[in-house]
């Protein structure tokens, strides 16, 4: 079945869509069986201390997945939890701050020199500042986080072989192929055009201006695992599979940072219409864990729908301008 696409002029327009959604009949992807086990597979997830990433992480311990919590904080106390909480012994964490290049390097040494093999990579970590601040290089937060901390963090797993590959690294997988997850939003829908003469450079806004630079920051990061997920199969062997997905409004701590007058109403709508974490991770899960899609590459789920990202993620030329561009700031050599 071709995936239904929609577009979305602007944030308020695409909440109300989103919210839509979570109303209208669809034909979900698919459900897990029993035997959608990940036992023996080792799975990272960024972000998991809290919100849709630990009701990620507490799934995946049941489903028997060696887990690394990478986080900037709850370490170790998140994994001591979990190891109670699922029975489940081998979760452990490692510091990752992804709004600074430093300390994304960092990350991927400790794990290269592990020896770490990672089966599956669920990129969770997001921020919604209520208003314009800077990463350590300088960088609008959420630009910063969701485009070039992703970027950086993941090609440097490729790099060094963390992610079994033989694009970037002649390493490739002994057994399955791994997998690439990215929570992305369907804000990504309602951003304008992506401008590569000003890609990159901060901008400021306030509350009312947050939901419109987290769908640029989303559109940006869309574009990026969409053409990593091209590069990743130069021969059309697919290396590593990369899917997407918007898991829909999650009650989560995300938008911690909302001004106290608006905090009250956004408690009403988030006990109303928001799924817990853990309803929220189904399409995460599903991405990470099911058989029915192995072999495969380039899914975008909304909810548990199959649904075509925004029309922009399909331009190929663009994708790799914005791909440079990316490289350019992250000052890394080109792939």
């Amino acid at each position: 079945m071709t995936p239904t696409r929609t577009q979305t002029s602007n944030p308020l327009t695409a909440t109300f869509a989103g919210l839509r959604d979570l109303l209208r009949p669809r034909a979900p992807i698919g459900t897990l069986s029993p035997q959608d086990r990940l036992d023996g597979m080792t799975c990272l997830i960024t972000g998991a201390n809290s919100g849709l990433g630990l009701g990620t992480a507490r799934i995946l311990a049941g489903l028997g997945a060696r887990l690394i919590l990478a986080c900037r904080s709850g370490i170790p106390e998140t994994a001591e939890l979990l190891k109670r909480e699922t029975g489940n012994p081998h979760i452990e964490m490692v510091r990752l701050d992804l709004a600074d290049f430093a300390a994304i390097d960092r990350c991927c040494a400790e794990l290269r020199d592990r020896g770490v093999k990672l089966d599956r990579v669920i990129l969770n970590a997001g921020v919604v500042p209520p208003k314009a601040i800077r990463t350590a290089q300088g960088f609008e937060m959420m630009f910063g986080v969701h485009f070039l901390g992703n970027m950086r963090f993941v090609l440097g797993l490729l790099r060094d072989g963390t992610i079994p590959n033989e694009v970037f690294a002649d390493a490739g997988a002994p057994g399955g192929i791994p997998r690439i997850v990215c929570v992305g939003s369907e804000l990504h829908r309602s951003a304008p055009p992506l401008d590569l003469a000003t890609l990159g450079q901060f901008v400021e806004y306030g509350t009312m201006g947050s939901m419109q630079q987290y769908g640029h920051s989303k559109l940006a990061m869309l574009m990026f695992c969409r053409e990593l997920m091209q590069r990743l199969q130069p021969d059309g062997r697919i290396q590593v599979a990369v899917h997407y997905l918007c898991p829909g409004p999650v009650d989560s701590n995300i938008a911690r940072g909302t001004p106290a007058v608006f905090k009250p109403l956004l408690n009403v709508v988030k006990r109303l219409l928001f799924a817990s974490p853990e309803k929220a991770a189904e399409p995460v899960v599903y991405l990470t864990a099911a058989q029915a899609i192995e072999g495969r590459t380039d899914i975008y789920l909304h909810l548990m729908s199959r649904k075509a990202p925004a029309e922009p993620t399909d331009d190929a030329a663009l994708r790799r301008q914005v791909w440079n561009a990316g490289l350019r700031m992250l000052e890394m050599e080109g792939v």
